[in-house]
C-alpha cells in the first residue's frame, strides 16, 4: 500500500474548515468526515504523492505523533476509499 497513489474521485463535494474536513458522495447519500489531519492527507490525494510520502509529510507536521501517523494515514485513506471518494493511480 505504501506505493500507492491516492487521487480524488469525481464528483465529490468538499467542505474544508478550520476542524477538518467533509466529504459529500456525488449522490448525496454518502459523507465521510476527518479531522484536521484528514484534510491534509484529503490536500496530498493528488495522484502524485504515495501513501509513504503522505505519511512522512504528516509526521513532519505532528511529529509528537510520529509514531501513530503512518497507520492514521493507511485508516483515513481506507475511509476515503471504502466510500468511493479516492482511486488509487
Amino acid at each position: 500500500m505504501d506505493m500507492k497513489r491516492p487521487r480524488p474521485a469525481l464528483g465529490y463535494q468538499v467542505e474544508l474548515s478550520d476542524d477538518g474536513i467533509v466529504l459529500l458522495d456525488p449522490t448525496g447519500t454518502k459523507v465521510v468526515h476527518g479531522n484536521r489531519a484528514g484534510a491534509l492527507i484529503w490536500r496530498l490525494c493528488d495522484g502524485q504523492h504515495t501513501v509513504a510520502e503522505i505519511a512522512r509529510l504528516l509526521s513532519a507536521v505532528y511529529p509528537e505523533s510520529a509514531r501513530e501517523v503512518q497507520s492514521d494515514v493507511r485508516e483515513m485513506l481506507l475511509r476515503f476509499a471504502e466510500y468511493g471518494a479516492i482511486i488509487w493511480a
